[in-house]
């Protein structure tokens, strides 16, 4: 590069750290994250490593994350992160993670079953393929979240509702800055929420039949796969996140045994830092 082009990108990721400082200077930002975005955003003003500068604003729900012209209402600001490389690639990893494109096939025909949605981003990988999506979330934070977020997608509903064993209430942890609710979350703030088996969302929601279930229950994935015994023939394929979130030990061993049990074939795969267990019914 000519010193001249240098000397133009240079001034460009001063100018770039000067908004970004304007940006967040009002917001009550840990000094971590303030310094961590300064420094994305210069990476994004010299084109580094495909970075993209990420905006955090005061939100109705906590706070809205911007990159390029996509923004996300998130709990936390912690989660910017996910974003640093633009909204299509955390799509994309999304879908990747789930195995859309290689393990299942996503049309307009589909039905998707979200459970744990957290704000909702899976129903935007979705939307891609214009398939139904239900997105099932008992956090009242992250319920918020995903409310805004999916609310111009006319092919998701939400649903206040955690998916677990049997059909009644559960104790359930709050942790929704980390995305870590679930039953097992070590957490001092505990709310009763509503809890529904597969079979009986499926029967009130009028449910025939599932392509996809993406579940990430933050280590109860066991007792998700508990709750299917009349939809198992109905559904094509499960995608689990069955990473260390049970109390520090994995579900893969229980969910594929279940799995197995269900009829489905099971593989198990390491997606960057993501365990997953995915059950299919064509291979």
């Amino acid at each position: 590069m000519s010193q001249a082009g240098t000397l133009r990108l240079a001034s460009r990721a001063v100018c770039q750290i000067s908004r970004s400082k304007r940006n967040i200077s009002h917001m009550r930002l840990p000094y971590s994250i303030r310094w961590k975005l300064l420094r994305q955003s210069a990476y994004a003003a010299v084109r580094y490593n495909g970075n993209q500068r990420v905006k955090i604003e005061d939100g109705p729900a906590g706070v809205l994350l911007s990159v390029g012209p996509h923004s996300i209402h998130a709990p936390s600001p912690f989660r910017w992160k996910l974003y640093r490389w633009g909204w299509p690639a955390r799509l994309d990893r999304l879908a990747r993670e789930y195995g859309v494109g290689r393990h299942v096939t996503l049309s307009a025909d589909s039905v998707v079953l979200d459970i744990g949605a957290n704000a909702g981003e899976f129903a935007h990988v979705a939307a891609q393929y214009n398939a139904r999506i239900y997105c099932c979330e008992p956090d009242p934070a992250l319920l918020a979240c995903l409310k805004l977020n999916i609310a111009g997608l006319p092919k998701a509903s939400v649903h206040d509702v955690a998916i677990w064993s049997e059909t009644g209430e559960l104790d359930f942890g709050l942790a929704p800055a980390r995305a870590d609710s679930s039953v097992f979350a070590d957490t001092d703030k505990r709310i009763n929420v509503a809890a529904q088996t597969i079979d009986q969302f499926c029967q009130d929601n009028g449910i025939e039949r599932i392509d996809l279930i993406k579940c990430d229950a933050e280590g109860g994935e066991p007792e998700v796969l508990a709750g299917i015994e009349r939809m198992a023939d109905r559904i094509g394929a499960i995608a689990l996140d069955t990473g260390p979130e049970r109390r520090g030990a994995r579900t893969h061993e229980a969910c594929a045994k279940r799995l197995s049990a269900l009829g489905f074939h099971v593989i198990e795969e390491k997606i960057g830092t993501r365990w997953m267990t995915f059950g299919l019914r064509n291979t």
